[in-house]
């Protein structure tokens, strides 16, 4: 998979903050890893298997260091860009980490999604939320 405007804007971001691993940094990796297991089952046409293959323990532990406000903000900014379903679908599901009113509302913008995969993830994180 080539290298996406998303993952440069979030990378941008991650120089920009300068102490060690940073929030940002943190998120970064987290998409990439979630992208890296998701997206060839998306590219099949099978968004539905796609989202049933659970993250590795890796990225589910990075996501959940970004649990943060600012960590929603960057999933949000990710989900704006995003080109592919993979983009957007770990963008929710790794954003979705935040348990806030915020993060419900986001959430609940894309459970009328034209696309089934997504609107359907989008109601089973509700859910959890």
């Amino acid at each position: 998979m080539k290298p996406r405007l998303i993952m440069s804007a979030l990378g941008a971001l991650a120089l920009c903050t300068g102490c060690g691993p940073s929030l940002a940094t943190t998120a970064m990796n987290a998409m990439q890893g979630c992208i890296d297991v998701r997206n060839p089952a998306f590219v099949r046409g099978d968004g539905e298997q796609a989202l049933a293959i659970p993250l590795p323990v890796a990225v589910d532990l990075l996501a959940s260091r970004t649990a943060y406000k600012f960590g929603l903000r960057l999933y949000q900014q990710a989900a704006a860009e995003a080109e592919t379903q993979a983009e957007l679908t770990c963008a929710l599901e790794l954003g979705s980490r935040l348990k806030s009113d915020d993060t419900r509302e986001w959430i609940g913008t894309f459970t009328r999604h034209p696309n089934a995969p997504v609107a359907n993830l989008a109601k089973r994180l509700m859910n959890l939320q």
